[in-house]
C-alpha cells in the first residue's frame, strides 16, 4: 500500500478527487486555499479566479513563480433535448474513443452533483465497421424522463459543467495509482506541498505559489496572473501525458513512468530558457533526482502565456508524467511525484540574484 498519511500522497488523493473543469474550478481553490491558508503568506488573485500565495518573509531578491493549473478537462452543457438528455461541448482535448460509456457528474448551479453516463448505442444495433461520433453528436443520460424533469426537478441549466466519474484507485504497484486528473492535480500537489516546506525557510527570493485557471481552453488563467505575480523566474508544475504505454516507441520514450520527473525542453508553444534547462539539470544530477529531459511535438502549457510577459520571462516546465491523461483513468507513479517535489524545492532554493540575473545575460 502507499504511504497513506504522506501529505503529498494525500493532497494528490485529495485534489484528483475535486471537481474542477475549466472555467468551474472553486473546489480546487478551495484546497489550495485550506492548505496554505496557515503559512503566514499574503493572497491575492486576479480576475480570472487564479490565486497567489506570496510566501512570508523579507521583501527581497528575485521573485519566483511557482505554479500549477487548477482545472481539468471536462464538459458543459449545451443542449437539453425534449426527452432529457444532455448535449454538451468540451472543455479541453478529447479523443471520442476514450467517452461513449463513460461516468460523468453533472453540477448544477445549486450545488447538486448529477451522476449520468455519455449515451453508446449496444453493439447489436450497430453496422459493421461503425467508429464513434463525433462529440457534437454524443448526449448524456442522467435518468430524466423529459426536458422539464430534467430542468426543474434535477435543476440543470446550460452552462452546468460536467467532469469524469473516476474513483483515486491504489493499484497492486503500491507505487502507482490511478484516477481521474493528474492533469494538472499532480502539478497543484507538488506546489501546494512545496509551498508547505519553504515556509519554514530562509531563502534568497520571494516565494509566489500560483494556481491558474483555464489553461485545458488555451492558458487563458497564466496571462491574467502572470501579470498579477510579475516573476524574474518560473518553475510551470504539469502532469504532462506518458509515452510507455503499448501503442508508443519505448526505446524512444520520452515520459516513462518510474522514470523520474520531466523536464521539458520544448513543445510548439514554448521553447524553455536554456540556461535555466542546464541549471534545472545540473541541480537535478548533483541532487540525485531521477529525471528525464524531453523534446515535445505537441502539446503546450501555461509557459506559454508566462514566457512572454513584460519582456520576457526564463521559464521550464517540471512534470509528473501519467498515462492516459485527458481521459476517465490515468495512472502515474509516485516515484516521480516525489522527484518533482524534490527538484522543485532544490530550485526554489537556489534562485538567488545572481543566479537569476545569469539566466537572461545577454550582453
Amino acid at each position: 500500500m502507499a504511504e497513506a498519511n504522506s501529505s503529498l500522497f494525500r493532497l494528490l488523493r485529495d485534489y484528483s478527487q475535486a471537481h474542477g473543469a475549466s472555467g468551474n474550478e472553486t473546489a480546487v481553490r478551495t484546497i489550495f486555499l485550506r492548505e496554505t491558508g496557515a503559512l503566514g503568506g499574503t493572497f491575492s488573485s486576479d480576475k480570472l479566479g487564479g490565486v497567489q500565495c506570496a510566501l512570508p518573509g523579507e521583501k527581497r531578491g528575485p521573485r519566483v513563480m511557482l505554479t500549477a493549473h487548477m482545472d481539468e478537462v471536462g464538459f458543459m452543457v449545451q443542449h437539453i433535448t425534449a426527452e432529457g438528455f444532455l448535449q454538451f461541448v468540451p472543455l479541453g482535448g478529447w479523443s471520442e474513443n476514450t467517452l461513449l460509456s463513460q461516468r460523468v457528474r453533472v453540477l448544477t448551479r445549486s450545488g447538486r452533483e448529477l451522476p449520468g453516463v455519455i449515451a453508446s448505442v449496444p453493439k447489436h444495433f450497430l453496422p459493421a465497421g461503425a467508429t464513434a461520433p463525433g462529440i457534437d453528436k454524443m448526449s448524456i443520460d442522467i435518468g430524466a424522463t423529459s426536458k422539464a424533469q430534467a430542468e426543474e426537478e434535477f435543476g440543470v441549466r446550460l452552462g452546468d459543467t460536467i467532469v469524469p466519474e473516476s474513483p483515486f484507485v491504489e493499484l497492486a504497484n503500491p507505487r502507482m495509482v490511478m484516477a481521474k486528473a493528474f492533469d494538472n492535480r499532480a502539478g497543484m500537489a507538488v506546489l501546494t506541498r512545496a509551498l508547505q516546506e519553504l515556509a519554514e525557510e530562509k531563502l534568497p527570493n520571494q516565494i509566489l505559489g500560483v494556481a491558474t485557471v483555464q489553461e485545458e481552453v488555451g492558458v487563458r488563467g497564466a496571462e491574467t496572473a502572470v501579470t498579477l505575480a510579475q516573476p524574474d523566474v518560473a518553475l510551470v508544475l504539469e502532469g504532462p501525458p506518458a509515452d510507455d504505454s503499448p501503442g508508443f516507441n519505448r526505446a524512444e520514450a520520452q515520459g516513462k513512468l518510474g522514470g523520474g520527473v520531466q523536464v521539458r525542453v520544448y513543445d510548439p508553444t514554448a521553447i524553455m530558457n536554456r540556461a535555466l534547462v542546464e541549471l534545472v539539470r545540473t541541480v537535478a544530477e548533483e541532487e540525485n533526482i531521477p529525471h528525464q529531459v524531453t523534446v515535445r511535438r505537441s502539446g503546450g502549457t501555461d509557459a506559454r502565456a508566462i514566457q512572454r510577459f513584460a519582456a520576457g520571462v526564463p521559464v521550464v516546465v517540471l512534470g509528473v508524467p501519467a498515462r492516459y491523461i485527458h481521459s476517465h483513468n490515468a495512472i502515474l507513479c509516485l516515484d516521480d511525484l516525489e522527484a518533482c517535489l524534490r527538484l522543485t524545492l532544490a530550485l526554489a532554493r537556489r534562485f538567488d540574484e545572481k543566479t537569476v540575473a545569469g539566466l537572461t545575460n545577454f550582453l
